[in-house]
């Protein structure tokens, strides 16, 4: 048991940290907030940020502390009392799956990793025991910090490959539009296999559920190919009439996309986007285009392994923390 709390502490500190950035942002501006990452609670905000800090603070608490029988109570009680409510939404979760309202190729929701930490961190404050560490107080401070940045990176690792896998589409009946994000352009005109699997993904959709329009989002390449010209040429051939294609050739980066999407669900009363991408993707979408003030549900492509995944998926868990502190 030991070995597992001092395994896992780093974790608890992590989700700490995120806690209070969290709250910081919260308080700025209520949209911000990215509590529903590992906890949903029908709480605005930032009242739910400000319940969450609770937890926070006792993750924070450090180990010795736990000697005072008193503080063991209350900063145990309080990490029981958070993981009874991720248990809730892990459960609400699986009755979504039930239903049919998601659906999910890895079903297990980052809720679970975060309702396990939880339960091992309560556990090391109620079964407190005495240790020393062999290590001198500088090495012991450094070595912990390198622990927590790294758990910090691991738990947002997670949160992209378990909520990118998740298929929201069930739940977009009332989306107006679907929004295919671009990619690499073949020299000769061709899709990429990422860009072809995401239009074979959105097509599908399209033809499923009463979408009125395919919004295809991409940049021009150095070499003068479109992307979304590439993209509506594709939709065509698959039987999607070109008055149902809106191009934007605006979107260089997923933060141009979102800008340039906002700005046509305004102009065309659009309330509620489907956004499909590649699955690293779908985290750091799902954020910014929110940020950018249209609601969305996010889609994974269809998948064939990409031979740059492991790049694209360290990208992606760099990428998605700086855009969440300071992507306004």
């Amino acid at each position: 048991m030991r070995w597992l709390s001092f395994a896992v502490r780093p974790f608890g500190v992590a989700l700490a940290v995120f806690i209070v950035f969290n709250l910081a942002l919260a308080v700025q501006n209520p949209a911000l907030s990215a509590n529903h990452i590992w906890l949903y609670l029908r709480i605005g905000e930032p009242t739910l940020s400000a319940i969450a800090a609770i937890l926070g603070v006792a993750l924070f608490v450090p180990h010795a502390w736990a000697a005072r029988p008193w503080l063991r109570t209350v900063v145990g009680g309080a990490i029981v009392g958070f993981s009874i409510l991720v248990v809730f939404n892990v459960v609400e979760f699986y009755l979504a799956l039930r239903r049919g309202s998601v659906a999910e190729a890895f079903p297990v929701p980052f809720s679970v990793l975060i309702a396990a930490i939880l339960g091992i961190e309560a556990l090391r404050v109620i079964r407190w025991r005495p240790a020393r560490s062999p290590l001198p107080p500088p090495a012991r401070r450094f070595i912990g910090l390198l622990q927590v940045v790294v758990a910090f990176f691991l738990l947002i690792f997670a949160h992209i490959v378990t909520f990118g896998l998740t298929d929201y589409s069930p739940s977009a009946v009332t989306a107006d539009a679907i929004v295919v994000l671009g990619a690499k352009v073949n020299p000769d005109g061709t899709l990429s296999h990422a860009l072809e699997d995401r239009m074979a993904t959105a097509i599908r959709l399209y033809g499923e559920n009463p979408f009125r329009y395919l919004v295809l989002s991409g940049g021009v390449e150095a070499s003068g190919l479109s992307e979304p010209q590439a993209m509506a040429i594709y939709a065509q051939r698959e039987g999607v009439p070109r008055d149902r294609l809106i191009l934007d050739e605006g979107g260089k980066d997923t933060l141009a996309s979102a800008r340039n999407c906002s700005a046509i669900a305004r102009q065309r009363g659009f309330r509620k986007l489907l956004v499909v991408s590649t699955y690293f993707h779908n985290a750091r979408t799902k954020m910014v285009f929110e940020r950018s003030g249209i609601p969305c549900l996010t889609v994974p492509a269809r998948y064939r392994p990409l031979v740059r995944e492991p790049f694209f998926l360290f990208r992606e868990t760099m990428a998605f923390p700086y855009y969440f502190l300071w992507y306004r």
